[in-house]
């Protein structure tokens, strides 16, 4: 299990004695955020960037780096991981390669929420879905990396996103849950 700090660092913990194995460093700014993949586990930053941490060896294989303000959020779907900044954009991060495939832009204030689920334009295709603190969700197609739709309905921030069943749910600082 892994967690972020104010610290800048990012623990990892022994699940069944719930002892701190290891301390990751290499962050200037607090860990704000987490996802892992099969192979990574991704730390997003304050201090902009996203450290890639190979699971096995907890090294720190890259730095990835393109926003602009502080990172809020990560996500991971079948061949990407995305980011969601301050600077009010997602990046598309490519896990073969690790590099920066597209920048969604859309939002006009920081994406505090992403979430990938069912819903795309065709059968059994997934979306990237979005939350911001400009109180909108956003349907990303995550074939072609357009904005499907835009969903107003928050009077605050968008917070949380989870998918499941073909749902999307938002949380908003508002006190309102969204089923989209």
């Amino acid at each position: 299990m892994f967690s972020g700090s104010y610290d800048k660092s990012v623990r990892v913990w022994d699940v069944q004695t719930l002892e701190c194995k290891a301390s990751l460093t290499g962050h200037t700014g607090a860990v704000r955020a987490l996802v892992a993949s099969p192979e990574y586990v991704f730390s997003g930053s304050d201090d902009t960037t996203i450290k890639v941490w190979d699971v096995h060896t907890l090294k720190c294989v890259k730095t990835l780096e393109g926003h602009e303000d502080n990172v809020r959020v990560l996500a991971v779907g079948d061949n990407a991981m995305f980011s969601g900044s301050w600077d009010k954009t997602i990046r598309v991060w490519d896990l073969r390669t690790l590099e920066c495939v597209k920048v969604l832009e859309g939002h006009t204030e920081a994406v505090l929420a992403l979430a990938v689920g069912e819903g795309g334009p065709t059968q059994g295709s997934k979306v990237l879905v979005s939350g911001s603190y400009d109180t909108t969700v956003r349907f990303w197609d995550l074939s072609t990396y357009r904005c499907l739709r835009k969903c107003d309905g928050h009077f605050d921030a968008v917070r949380v996103l989870a998918a499941h069943n073909g749902y999307i749910f938002s949380g908003s600082y508002d006190g309102t849950i969204g089923v989209w």
